[in-house]
């Protein structure tokens, strides 16, 4: 057993005031916008409040264009538009609804914060904000050590979230004004957890680390609770403990100190007869730039615009925070037809919502869904390596980074599953199509979610999943990963270490997130018998004969033929993607009836640890095919952090021959 303590960065509090006296902390984060002419969100507030030109952040807008604006589809925006959107305008549209000094009284007092932000046309957008004062635990039967752990030893935790509060704005992304704003009844909302004697050993051994006794010592001093948010066993891997894939997992403990939310971070090896612990970090804030945080440096004008604005209205609200800080679940019926399309779904069991498409009448794929999404921490520079060869480098299944995640897609596990159908009219040249939006975050088991959304959210994400289809035949998946998940801990390790440079000034810098989510087609383009299948490299097509895995680039695509018709699917490969293509059979995970069901835990280590794994040399022409669309992302490169943007990514599928 070792333990290795991480350097901590200096209090929240502490830095922000520093960040503050630098020139704020949205300048420091890189949050002020693309380009450098504009300024940061505090000094465009703070002129204005100063000034007397602007004593409230709104401007009166028609009422057609609030009762005319929907949700936004991803096809409406070129250039990238829509991922940009996630990346720059949620953090914007946080600090402007914090701009305003009825929201920044109340944010800047919660002890957690979670956010969600959602797109909409006629050029607004929305944005939520939830989080409580303060929260109570009431521990029930928890040894603490010293004291002996029986057999059937339970532990209860009721946790309670005191004045939890959920702000809704709607912003014109053109003008950064709030033309829409409303503040929920403060309300107490409570969940439990409970321990059992396993969990409780675990427990003993993170509260008698060093780190843990030289950070807070006696924890029964303190008001605190356990959360098993993390993966584990077949679905963890912990490359700082040199443990093959799925022979460790994580805990997590939530401690208020002095009025602020910290986190107990533990890595444990379950390989042997007796968990070890491999490592203990504290983390003083589980979320970069979170909105309580921001609150503090981002200065309010002078008037509030609470009661000079309409609300938002119920259906203008982000999905997943609605029904009182609930989800906004509307699903369409098990089988519907539109846009030429015809849909069959199901609800998932850990492998997302597996649906069955057909175009024009004729079928298409016989089971789409999202068996995992794979990610990633602390890895070294990926220097164009494939990501089977990346995460697991020498074909070993012991992950190149300090932690890995596959995280499963379902109801039981991380639901709530699919939330909506949203219904997208031609516009501006695109077709008309809809969305089959989805919604998950690994471990949110039933309402125990409550604490995630209510600011307690150190370690798993919100998944927004979404698959648009469109009139002409295309099919573009949409992954979004918001959350920080380990970010902040990662970020940490990367400045302790920033010093670690060579004699000659090159610096090797980690790679804090890597992720790739993983979309699998049973394919049958116009037939439901073999297909054919050929690869464009971006100047000739070939005819492979065996099962590959390929890497994207500019120009690539694969096309799936019918041999005795003339439907086809292409898929367009750019160099954010991967695709894999093997036989379907029974014994190999895949997405429908006919191939494996990926369970809680197949085995201990967990048999699926990447698609490419299935690749051994069959033959695929003229046979049931299964493929795997990978969509690769590593988030350190984008220019703002987690917790306050959306990573987004997108894929393409579209048909031909299918008059």
């Amino acid at each position: 057993m070792s333990e290795k303590r991480s350097v901590k960065s200096l209090p929240r509090r502490t830095y922000l005031k520093l960040a503050g006296a630098a020139g704020g902390v949205t300048a420091l984060a890189g949050c002020s916008g693309f380009g450098d002419s504009q300024e940061s969100p505090s000094q465009e507030f703070e002129g204005a409040s100063e000034s007397g030109e602007r004593e409230g952040l709104t401007s009166s807008i028609p009422d057609i264009r609030l009762d005319t604006a929907r949700f936004a589809s991803e096809r409406s925006f070129d250039n990238d538009g829509y991922e940009r959107m996630h990346l720059y305008r949620k953090s914007r549209a946080v600090e402007t609804l914090l701009g305003d000094p009825r929201v920044n009284d109340l944010v800047g007092d919660w002890i957690g914060a979670f956010e969600v932000y959602e797109v909409l046309t006629n050029h607004l957008e929305v944005v939520s904000l939830q989080g409580p004062a303060s929260f109570t635990v009431e521990e029930i039967g928890f040894p603490y050590p010293g004291e002996e752990i029986s057999e059937d030893a339970e532990a209860t935790f009721e946790i309670t979230a005191e004045e939890r509060q959920t702000v809704y704005g709607l912003i014109d992304r053109h003008t950064d004004e709030i033309v829409g704003l409303e503040i929920t009844e403060p309300e107490d909302v409570s969940w439990e957890k409970t321990q059992n004697a396993e969990d409780i050993e675990h427990g003993h051994l993170i509260l008698e680390s060093d780190v843990v006794q030289e950070e807070f010592g006696d924890l029964s001093e303190y008001k605190w609770y356990p959360s098993w948010k993390g993966s584990g066993g077949g679905f963890t891997g912990l490359g700082a403990g040199d443990l093959r894939h799925g022979m460790g997992g994580t805990a997590a403990l939530y401690v208020e100190d002095d009025g602020e939310l910290k986190v107990i971070s533990a890595f444990l090896d379950g390989s042997g007869d007796e968990p070890e612990l491999i490592n203990v970090t504290v983390v003083d804030n589980a979320v970069e730039y979170q909105p309580p945080d921001l609150a503090s440096d981002v200065v309010p004008v002078e008037n509030s615009v609470v009661d000079e604005v309409p609300g938002v209205p119920f259906e203008k609200r982000p999905y997943y925070t609605a029904n009182e800080g609930w989800h906004r679940i509307e699903p369409p019926e098990s089988s519907f037809e539109q846009s030429d399309w015809s849909i069959e779904w199901q609800d998932p069991t850990y492998e997302g919502i597996t649906m069955t498409g057909s175009y024009n009448g004729k079928p298409v794929f016989e089971a789409l869904n999202t068996p995992m999404t794979i990610t990633g921490y602390y890895l070294p520079p990926r220097e164009g390596r494939m990501t089977r060869e990346y995460y697991f480098p020498d074909d070993d299944t012991v992950f190149t980074g300090d932690l890995a995640f596959w995280d499963v897609h379902g109801t039981d596990f991380g639901g709530p599953g699919l939330l909506s159908k949203i219904d997208f009219p031609a516009d501006n040249g695109r077709p008309s199509g809809f969305q089959l939006k989805t919604h998950y975050h690994t471990g949110a088991e039933g309402l125990e979610s409550v604490d995630f959304h209510s600011g307690f959210r150190f370690g798993p994400y919100n998944y927004d999943i979404a698959y648009d289809f469109y009139e002409d035949g295309v099919l573009r998946p949409v992954f979004r990963r918001a959350g920080p998940g380990f970010v902040k801990q990662f970020v940490n390790k990367v400045q302790a270490n920033s010093e670690s440079y060579a004699e000659n000034g090159s610096y090797e810098e980690r790679v804090v997130q890597h992720y790739t989510s993983t979309q699998a087609f049973d394919i049958t383009p116009g037939t439901e018998s073999g297909v054919a299948v050929e690869l464009f490299d971006g100047d000739e097509w070939t005819e492979p004969d065996e099962e590959f895995y390929v890497g994207g680039d500019p120009g690539m695509k694969a096309r799936f033929s019918n041999p005795d018709g003339p439907e086809a699917v292409d898929i367009p490969l750019d160099d954010d993607t991967e695709l894999v293509v093997v036989r379907r059979h029974e014994d190999e995970i895949g997405p429908g009836e006919a191939t494996a069901e990926r369970l809680v835990d197949e085995e201990t280590p967990s048999n699926l640890y990447h698609p490419a794994q299935y690749v051994d040399g069959e033959s695929i022409q003229g046979e049931r095919l299964i493929v795997w669309l990978l969509m690769v992302g590593a988030t350190n490169q984008v220019p703002y952090p987690s917790g306050t943007t959306n990573f987004t990514t997108t894929g393409h599928i579209e048909l031909t021959g299918y008059e």
